[in-house]
C-alpha cells in the first residue's frame, strides 16, 4: 500500500515545477514559442481544433461501441489523444535536429488543452446523470457526490498522461502497450477496492461516528458517516491522481535527455519507484543488493575452477 503523505509530497513536487514551466511555454513571445514545429505555424489553434476533433470522435466511438463491454473500461477518446500526440512527439523528437532538452515544457504544455477538455466531459456526464443524494441528508451534502465525481475525473487526465509518457518513451510500442495495460488493470482493481472499502461499505464513517459518540456522547445522524466516506474517497483518489500527473511530470522531466540520447526510457518502471516512500525504496535497494551479493559467489561455484 502506498504512502498517502508521500504521494501528496510527489504531486506537492511536480505541479509546483510543472506551473512555472507551463506558464514558461505559454508564454506571449512568438520567438520564444517551439510547439509550431510540431503543430505547425498556428499551434494553438491547432491544438484546439485537434482537441475538439479529438472529443467528439472519441466519444462518438465510445457510443458506436458501447455494447461491447471492454469499452466500459476504456475512455476512447483519451486512447486516440494518447496515441497521437506520442507519435507527434516522437516524429519530432528523432527527425528534427533541432530537438533538444528545453522543448520539454512546451510539449507538455499541449497536453493540457485535451486533458482539461476529458476532464470536463467526464465531469459534466456524470453531471447530467445526477450526482447520488444520500438518503435522509439535507441537500448541502450533494457535494460529497461532486466531489467525487470530480475526483474520478482527475482519473482520465492521469490516464492520458501516463498513456502519452509510456508510448512516447518507447520504441517498442506492443511491449509498452502491454506493460501499460497491465499496470492500468492493477490501477482500476485499486480503484474498484477503494470504491468498495470507502463507499459502498464505508469504513471511515462508522469509525468517526463511534469515536465521536464515545467521546462526546453525540448522537449522529446515519448520513454524516457516509458524507464523511465520500469526502475521504474524493480525497484519496484526488490525491492519487494527482501525484500520478505530477509523478509523470517529474519522471519525464528528468529522463528526457535520455530519451533523446537512447531513443527509449523505462518511464513506467521510474513512476512505480517514485510512487514508494524513500524508506521503501531504500529497503529494496538493500534487497536486491542482497540478491545479487548471495547469487554471484553461486555463479562462481557454478562455473566451476578455471581451466589450465
Amino acid at each position: 500500500m502506498y504512502n498517502l503523505r508521500h504521494l501528496f509530497r510527489v504531486a506537492r513536487r511536480g505541479l509546483s515545477d510543472m506551473l512555472p514551466a507551463l506558464a514558461q511555454a505559454f508564454n506571449d513571445r512568438h520567438d520564444d514559442d517551439r510547439l509550431d514545429r510540431v503543430f505547425g505555424p498556428r499551434p494553438r489553434i491547432t491544438v484546439l481544433a485537434v482537441t475538439a476533433i479529438g472529443i467528439l470522435l472519441g466519444y462518438g466511438l465510445q457510443a458506436a461501441l458501447e455494447r461491447f463491454a471492454v469499452f466500459g473500461f476504456i475512455n476512447v477518446a483519451a486512447v486516440l489523444f494518447g496515441a497521437g500526440y506520442a507519435l507527434a512527439y516522437r516524429h519530432y523528437l528523432f527527425s528534427d535536429p533541432t530537438a533538444s532538452e528545453d522543448d520539454f515544457p512546451w510539449l507538455a504544455a499541449a497536453l493540457i488543452p485535451p486533458g482539461v477538455a476529458l476532464v470536463l466531459v467526464s465531469f459534466i456526464g456524470r453531471g447530467l446523470d445526477g450526482f447520488e443524494m444520500l438518503p435522509s441528508a439535507p441537500g448541502w451534502t450533494m457535494i460529497g457526490g461532486v466531489f467525487d465525481a470530480l475526483a474520478d475525473s482527475l482519473g482520465v487526465a492521469a490516464g492520458l498522461t501516463i498513456a502519452v509518457a509510456s508510448l512516447c518513451y518507447s520504441k517498442a510500442w506492443p511491449d509498452a502497450v502491454k506493460a501499460l495495460a497491465r499496470r492500468l488493470i492493477v490501477f482500476k482493481i485499486m480503484v474498484w477496492l477503494m470504491v468498495l472499502v470507502f463507499v459502498e461499505i464505508g469504513v471511515v464513517g462508522p469509525i468517526l461516528g463511534a469515536f465521536i459518540e464515545g467521546i462526546l456522547g453525540i448522537d449522529l445522524p446515519d448520513w454524516l458517516g457516509e458524507f464523511a466516506d465520500e469526502l475521504t474517497y474524493a480525497v484519496l483518489m484526488t490525491t492519487i491522481y494527482l501525484a500520478i500527473i505530477g509523478g509523470t511530470w517529474t519522471a519525464c522531466r528528468r529522463s528526457f535527455g535520455r530519451l533523446l540520447r537512447d531513443g527509449e526510457v523505462d518511464v513506467l518502471e521510474a513512476l512505480q519507484a517514485m510512487a514508494l516512500a524513500p524508506e521503501k525504496r531504500r529497503r529494496a535497494a538493500r534487497k536486491a543488493r542482497t540478491r545479487a551479493a548471495r547469487a554471484s559467489p553461486d555463479r562462481a561455484d557454478r562455473s566451476g575452477p578455471p581451466r589450465e
